[in-house]
């Protein structure tokens, strides 16, 4: 399958997850067979990884990032299709410390699950949270709604697929 319809795919997830049909999935485990979608065991931890990883952004402790970044991490921008390692999504949140100030994360809504089979298995954890920063050279003041699922594995960030508002304005700070 291609990266345009992984994140379709998880596009589509969230709507999925909050449904009444994943409510019953959850209540409807008969043999051996799990559902499509169950909750995540670890979700505490995976859910504090991820806020570890949201606060480093904030404080460019990139060096923190790479001790819980898994080797072969990729990065997904589903608003610009571009796929990025690990280096590359540093970088990216490198330049975007020099083009804004006081670049922060609200307080991040989390839910975990386990997605038990298909090209979406493993722990993900979907975030809903709130960029906003300050444009240097502007001085205007920039906020958006911020998502992403993110794919954790041993206590390590695995990757992430990210989706946002999009304002043309500034479409170049993406």
């Amino acid at each position: 399958m291609t990266n345009i319809q992984n994140s379709l795919a998880l596009a589509f997830l969230p709507g999925y997850l909050f449904s009444s049909q994943y409510e019953k999935q959850q209540k409807q485990t008969t043999g051996d067979t799990l559902p499509p979608v169950t909750t995540n065991p670890k979700a505490n931890s995976d859910q504090k990884l991820i806020r570890r990883y949201l606060e480093s952004l904030q404080l460019e402790s990139y060096d923190y990032i790479k001790e819980f970044i898994h080797p072969d991490f990729k990065c997904i921008n589903t608003n610009t299709d571009s796929i990025r390692d690990c280096m590359q999504e540093l970088a990216h949140w490198k330049a975007q410390h020099e083009k804004l100030s006081h670049l922060s994360f609200s307080d991040p809504v989390l839910k975990s699950i386990r997605v038990n089979r298909g090209i979406l298995k493993g722990d993900w954890t979907l975030v809903w949270t709130t960029f906003s920063a300050l444009d240097g050279l502007t001085l205007k003041s920039v906020k958006y709604e911020y998502h992403m699922a993110v794919k954790t594995e041993n206590d390590s960030i695995v990757e992430i697929q990210t989706w946002h508002q999009e304002d043309p304005s500034e479409s170049e700070l993406h």
